[in-house]
């Protein structure tokens, strides 16, 4: 399998390259140090399984990445890795396609769950977002969010991470 890391820092990607040969000590490991190597990249290697891409990139914003990453290459699977983990960038992220918002601040153990969840077909979402509560009460009264919808994704993004968790 392989994979591309999207991270203007060599040792996250050092770190990261880590984690995933962890899980699949077959992996290539792929790296990009802005969206433009990324896009590049992932041009030149239609065969990816998976970019892990962060949301700040010296070029540009990394949700700009994503979109255009998710509209160039449809097929390719995308999950953010991010220290940027608000409730909005989660959302837009997976609105944009994103299979997982993993926080850069996630312990290693963290991590390597939510990428077996992402290999296995599910989507991550952190539970630290979903259990965040909301400053005021969403559409159905509720003051906490509990589901992706909570989220504010769109309906047709929501439908497909719901079938996934």
């Amino acid at each position: 399998m392989k994979v591309l890391v999207v991270d203007d820092h060599a040792l996250i990607r050092d770190a990261l390259r880590g984690v995933l040969k962890e899980l699949k000590a077959d992996a290539t490991v792929l790296e990009a140090a802005d969206s433009r190597q990324a896009l590049r990249l992932a041009g030149e290697n239609p065969d990816l399984g998976l970019v892990l891409l962060d949301l700040n990139l010296p070029d540009r914003s990394g949700l700009d990445a994503l979109a255009e990453l998710r509209e160039r290459h449809p097929a390719i699977p995308a999950v953010v890795l991010s220290a940027q983990n608000d409730r909005s960038s989660v959302a837009r992220a997976l609105d944009l396609g994103a299979l997982g918002f993993i926080p850069k601040s996630a312990s290693r153990e963290v991590m390597l769950s939510a990428l077996r969840l992402v290999f296995s077909g599910g989507v991550y979402i952190p539970p630290e977002i979903l259990g965040r509560r909301q400053a005021s009460p969403g559409p159905g009264g509720s003051a906490g969010a509990s589901s992706p919808r909570d989220l504010g994704l769109t309906a047709r993004r929501h439908e497909e991470v719901e079938r996934t968790l």
